[in-house]
């Protein structure tokens, strides 16, 4: 009988453990998505600075 209570316990105990992770892989997504957003948001409020698509891409290396 002991065999049967400890499977049983064994079991609940995996089931309590699999909703614990999946509410914190469901707080990941919402956090990721939001910083994902607050970021989007900061591109968007910061103006282009470079006119010209080389404008400091090259590295001079004479010194």
């Amino acid at each position: 009988m002991d065999s049967v209570n400890n499977t049983v316990n064994t079991a609940l105990a995996l089931k309590d453990a699999n909703v614990v992770q999946e509410v914190q892989a469901r707080l990941l997504k919402k956090v990721l998505n939001s910083q994902a957003d607050t970021i989007a948001t900061l591109m968007q409020s910061v103006a282009p600075t470079a006119i010209d698509s080389t404008l400091g891409s090259r590295i001079n290396t004479q010194a």
